[in-house]
């Protein structure tokens, strides 16, 4: 066999069976398309939506469980069960808790989980940071945070499903300045 031949033919031989093992089925990759205003409309409807579904479950579980809780302009709910005393939650301390988190049917995705942050400078969900105004070492609270102030439409990846509702009852353990040690 001429090897010139064969140095030629070999390797588009070789390609010929590498492209044949690509599979041209997929779509292309195509860069996405503006929102256009109706689009927004309709997603914007859609989350209000949702968020007042996510309200009417809240305001029914508490009334069927007859709790004296309070609503906030935020969406969430809460209450606090026993006041504690010493410095409150900053932006300038540490906060320590424990808490148990639950579903609205009463399942235990975590119990007596300890979560040390520091109010408004960290990733801990949002609905904390918003309640930590009120709170203060030995304080005893429990809030209803709707999906958006916990962990949104994707759930932890562990125990939290998609789109919780979550109620949390929180001991504080300790207020500390950010200089403190711990």
């Amino acid at each position: 066999m001429n090897w010139q031949l064969f140095n030629i033919i070999f390797p588009l031989c070789a390609l010929c069976g590498l492209l044949s093992c690509c599979d041209t089925s997929r779509p292309a990759i195509v860069a996405p398309t503006p929102m256009t205003s109706e689009n927004k409309n309709t997603m914007i409807e859609y989350n209000r939506e949702m968020v007042e579904r996510d309200d009417r479950q809240i305001a029914t579980y508490i009334r069927r469980h007859r709790l004296p809780m309070q609503r906030f302009d935020d969406g969430y709910y809460g209450m606090i069960t026993k006041k504690g005393e010493g410095i409150v939650a900053t932006d300038n301390t540490v906060l320590t808790l424990r808490v148990t988190i639950r579903l609205l049917t009463g399942e235990v995705c975590y119990k007596d989980r300890i979560i040390t942050f520091r109010p408004g400078n960290t990733a801990e969900i949002s609905g904390l940071h918003r309640v930590a105004a009120w709170l203060q070492k030995g304080t005893q609270a429990s809030y209803i945070f709707p999906p958006l102030l916990a962990y949104g439409i994707y759930g932890d990846g562990d125990k939290i499903p998609q789109r919780s509702i979550l109620v949390y009852d929180i001991e504080v353990l300790n207020v500390a300045p950010t200089n403190a040690k711990l």
